[in-house]
């Protein structure tokens, strides 16, 4: 029963993450940015994990320095690139790199593996 309580509940966050994250990007601004730096953490693992932080213009003329919503092991740029993002008219603050679908395949995959999790859990309790 708990197996599959954790799966729905994984199914469930998956499918408001994905939908927040859809509406959050419906009419997106694509411009360029340049990475200025990286903030840098542990996981809880304890692995080295690095956030790029974008400045980027603004449609009013208002320049931002946001962070990246998604962490990894390296940098995926040198500081001072420049790169193609979309960001967010509803929240400017939010940014993905132009054709960058990880955040959503990840989204995609809690869809897949909490429903996996819901259906084998509840198969296992039924007998």
């Amino acid at each position: 029963m708990i197996f599959s309580g954790i799966g729905f509940i994984t199914f469930l966050i998956g499918i408001l993450a994905l939908k927040r994250e859809t509406r959050l990007f419906k009419n997106v601004v694509i411009t360029k940015a340049t990475v200025i730096k990286y903030n840098e953490y542990e996981s809880v693992d304890r692995l080295t994990m690095y956030t790029m932080v974008a400045e980027y213009k603004l449609i009013d003329g208002k320049i931002i320095q946001a962070p990246e919503r998604s962490g990894c092991n390296r940098p995926k740029y040198s500081i001072g690139t420049e790169i193609q993002i979309e960001y967010s008219q509803e929240k400017p603050e939010l940014f993905i790199v132009k054709n960058d679908y990880s955040r959503k395949a990840v989204m995609i995959g809690m869809i897949i593996v909490g429903l996996a999790m819901f259906i084998f859990g509840l198969l296992y309790e039924l007998g």
